[in-house]
């Protein structure tokens, strides 16, 4: 799949600084030579328009680099080893709770704590975007403090990536091989 220049797409940058842009468009670009590096196969893109479908059914604005590597470089992909960054139409949501705010900002063992309560806004405001098996994911956050960060989830807890990653970031450490997210 080959992009053209004038077709990459820089979401949430009308604000934004035309330096700004430049330097989205030169992380996006290193993203897609690192998976042509990889041999990793891209996927047909998601468009603007099932993007902004989407946000409005759910009543949710979705991280800008989330939505630029969906529009402009693949609508999720095989990744090196063995699992997959799902497709827009594949991810894993709880319906009615994305526009609720992620409450979390630290790390939680809940198998440790007495105070389960919290359980029940586990699935507030983020989205499984990779399953790796043995109930561990990969999430983003979507609302609230959290917002276009990503999150490891278990069956015992939660935690950030740590230093925090955007998606951008989190995908590129990937893609370089780094495996020591916290």
């Amino acid at each position: 799949m080959k992009m053209e220049k004038n077709a990459m797409i820089i979401y949430g940058n009308e604000e934004k600084s035309q330096q700004t842009g430049s330097f989205m468009e030169t992380r996006l670009n290193s993203v897609i030579e690192k998976m042509k590096s990889k041999n990793i196969e891209r996927n047909e893109l998601v468009s603007l328009e099932e993007i902004k479908s989407f946000e409005k059914k759910n009543n949710i604005k979705l991280p800008n680099e989330l939505v630029s590597f969906y529009t402009t470089i693949s609508n999720g992909c095989k990744m090196i080893d063995g699992f997959n960054l799902r497709k827009l139409e594949e991810w894993k949501f709880k319906t009615g709770q994305l526009n609720r705010d992620f409450p979390f900002t630290e790390p939680w063992i809940w198998e440790d704590d007495e105070n389960t309560e919290k359980l029940k806004y586990i699935e507030d405001g983020n989205i499984e975007l990779i399953d790796i098996g043995d109930s561990q994911t990969w999430n983003i956050i979507v609302s609230g403090k959290e917002k276009g960060k990503m999150w490891f989830f278990t069956d015992v807890g939660i935690q950030p990536c740590a230093p925090a990653m955007d998606f951008l970031t989190w995908f590129e450490f990937w893609l370089d091989g780094n495996e020591d997210y916290f």
